[in-house]
């Protein structure tokens, strides 16, 4: 079993320069090595800057990281591994608090046009209108262009636009999303990198807690297992195909509200297959730049992230850094600033 030093020592290796020369090379660093999951983490200074990036630029950076995640040569061969002109694709986004940047999943959206994948097949999602339009994004219910509304706009199907039936998994009972339930059949998590004050870190996970309509019943024990619970129903595990975190400014501390004083340009975009190995990644970068800013551990504060082990035991995906390999390209990954 590989030491947490080790770990850390092996991704550096997974250079943007061993994935220019291909393939093969990438095989020769060791990626793809059995039963380990790839994150990608691709970073540059244009998504560091307090401006948003343009959609262009960070389409860009996610097709290069699409390319290294799916060991593909161009992009639409990358992205056409996970999605298909057929599919509806939810691109379930996070507007509470401190919000998924809209450049990000507008980005991916035009990224998924890449494949034939028509623009009304795509929508952008989250719990209200009224959430989306504060953190930034434009309403579209219908026409050209990628879709966005909230579940709440499907209101007039009854339950505020949450389902007629009660999902159970595990310790969880909830109604579901319409836009989950009857209007997508693929999904992507578009999370954020923050620390969450009751969970610890709130990411690609924690982000389907705005898919059922009583996330307020499921934050004793630091939300587990309960988060874990609700991405392992099949509405939700057998539709995810992608999960994306934006890591341009992460917050390290005072999370999930807004609070710019620990915000820092990390600049980055973390993707993988695998929202377990995902989280766990974000988990290390948030962990390092605690503790280069002087901050309590997570643990030392009395809110360690448990429900990663929940998410593994359910089968959800990868918590253990010793079956995951870190892919950094641009600036290496671990480097906090």
């Amino acid at each position: 079993m590989l030491t947490r030093r080790e770990f850390l020592a092996g991704a550096a290796g997974a250079s943007a320069a061993a994935w220019a020369a291909g393939a093969a090379r990438a095989l020769e660093v060791g990626i793809g090595r059995e039963g380990r999951v790839r994150v990608v983490v691709i970073r540059h200074d244009d998504l560091a800057r307090a401006a948003p990036p343009a959609p262009a630029r960070v389409r860009e950076l996610l097709d290069e990281a699409a390319k290294a995640l799916g060991l593909r040569d161009t992009p639409a061969d990358a992205w056409a591994r996970w999605f298909k002109p057929a599919d509806v694709v939810g691109i379930k986004v996070n507007c509470l608090g401190y919000p998924t940047r809209p450049v990000v999943a507008l980005a991916l959206a035009e990224a998924l046009g890449g494949i034939g994948l028509a623009p009304d097949k795509v929508i952008i999602w989250d719990r209200t209108v009224r959430e989306l339009k504060g953190a930034g994004y434009a309403i579209q219910a219908a026409g050209r262009g990628p879709r966005c509304f909230g579940t709440d706009a499907l209101a007039d199907r009854g339950n505020g636009g949450y389902s007629a039936d009660v999902y159970t998994s595990g310790a969880i009972g909830s109604l579901y999303s319409r836009i989950l339930v009857e209007e997508t059949g693929a999904l992507v998590t578009a999370s954020v990198l923050k620390d969450h004050n009751l969970a610890g870190l709130t990411c690609a996970l924690k982000n389907f807690y705005g898919v059922i309509h009583n996330p307020n019943k499921y934050h004793d024990n630091g939300c587990d297992p309960f988060i874990a619970d609700v991405a392992a129903h099949p509405l939700v595990r057998n539709r995810l195909r992608l999960a994306v975190c934006d890591a341009l400014r992460p917050q390290y501390h005072g999370g999930p509200s807004h609070r710019p004083q620990w915000q820092w340009p990390y600049g980055g975009l973390l993707l993988s297959t695998d929202a377990v190995a995902l989280d766990r990644v974000a988990l290390e970068v948030l962990a390092m730049k605690r503790r280069a800013a002087g901050q309590k551990s997570l643990e030392d504060e009395k809110r360690p992230v448990r429900y990663l082990a929940s998410a593994q035991q359910r089968g959800l995906g990868t918590a253990d850094l010793d079956r995951i390999e870190v892919l950094s390209l641009g600036k290496p990954w671990m480097d906090v600033g």
